[in-house]
């Protein structure tokens, strides 16, 4: 048996000072710097697109050689046949008065991890009160007001794969928290506008990239009134039901889901409510929530801690796991509370959230 074992200490060596080894006995050795474009290009795509999509950002940052990979059309490809599509929470955190909301990701660096949200760089900030719309890999931001507090008819396209941006057509009508959907390949655009105008409704076909020739609609939904009573902006949708925060616990739970037979919120009730941050019961109002593989995330700031408050900020994040029992009856376990932001800055703003596929 060999044992091979590395000296860093030259004075470990028995030898006679000055001697020099034999002539043949010599080992020359070349020293070679590795390139990462020398390694196969299938090879080193194979490699990356086998991490989690939450490694990129760092990947992307090694080099200019792992950004153009994230960003090509093979990649994406070698990923997909990879089958590795990963559900991911991409959240637009602002620093009033002074900074533009900024996108980040909520993402955990190993399975034991706990979740963090980390800032995408590459990515511009966008302005308050914009209406973003996820299709797939992709983000699309509408309007909103801008540094001088005007609306702004602006569009941005955001590829959530290789985290770069570019600018679309503009929509017809500029537009502050509007309302916007998919239906039938299209984006609805809702509202929004300064004044009433025959472009209240604008529609986007996704597929051309192009804006068309709208119609105006009536909303004439069947218990509209029972559903708005209770909604607000901490909502999403798994499995085809809406969930709602409501703090006030107005059916006796912190959870709500709205029941689309019967036309009524329900309550769902909890298990391991006592671990939750205190700040969700008294400002669950002005949290955002998630769906990431069937799992309801929660992103809450404490409140208390006003702008000139000098010491640390933080944002909880709550996962909560769901199940159905007989009878319809809606469950959730919490899984996990973790901080997963902390700054010495002014007050964050959790303006919105949403799940991309990638």
């Amino acid at each position: 048996m060999a044992v091979i074992s590395e000296i860093t200490d030259d004075d470990n060596v028995d030898k006679k000072p000055h001697q020099e080894l034999p002539e043949e006995t010599r080992i020359t050795t070349t020293t070679r710097r590795c390139s990462l474009e020398s390694v196969p290009l299938d090879v080193t795509e194979r490699i990356v697109a086998s991490f989690s999509r939450y490694e990129y950002p760092a990947i992307a940052l090694v080099s200019s050689h792992f950004r153009r990979l994230i960003a090509s059309h093979n990649f994406r490809l070698t990923r997909s046949q990879l089958s590795v599509p990963e559900r991911f929470l991409y959240a637009l955190l602002g620093f009033p008065p002074h900074q533009l909301p900024r996108w980040y990701i909520l993402y955990r660096s190993s399975s034991n991890a706990s979740l963090r949200l980390r800032r995408v760089d590459s990515l511009p900030p966008v302005p308050y009160g914009c209406t973003v719309v996820a299709v797939g890999r992709e983000i699309y931001v509408f309007g909103g007001c801008d540094g001088r507090q005007r609306y702004t008819s602006a569009v941005t396209l955001i590829d959530c794969m290789s985290h770069t941006s570019r600018s679309l057509s503009r929509m017809r009508e500029a537009r502050y928290r509007a309302s916007a959907g998919v239906i039938d390949g299209k984006i609805f655009v809702v509202g929004g506008c300064e004044t009433p105008s025959s472009n209240w409704v604008e529609a986007f076909d996704l597929e051309r990239r192009v804006w068309v020739k709208s119609c105006s609609f009536v909303d004439t939904w069947a218990g509209g009134h029972a559903l708005r009573g209770l909604w607000q902006a901490s909502s999403c949708v798994v499995d085809g039901m809406l969930f709602n925060v409501d703090p006030g616990r107005s059916l006796g739970h912190l959870i709500i889901v709205f029941d689309l037979k019967k036309q009524v919120w329900r309550p769902v009730k909890l298990d391991g409510v006592h671990g939750l941050p205190p700040c969700i019961f008294q400002y669950g109002y002005e949290s955002k929530m998630g769906n990431i593989g069937g799992k309801l995330v929660i992103l809450v700031g404490d409140q208390t801690q006003w702008r000139d408050y000098e010491g640390e900020k933080s944002i909880w994040c709550v996962e909560i796991a769901l199940r159905r029992r007989q009878g319809g009856e809606i469950r959730g376990k919490v899984e996990s509370v973790d901080v997963v932001f902390k700054t010495t800055k002014s007050t964050p703003s959790i303006e919105l959230c949403r799940t991309v596929i990638v």
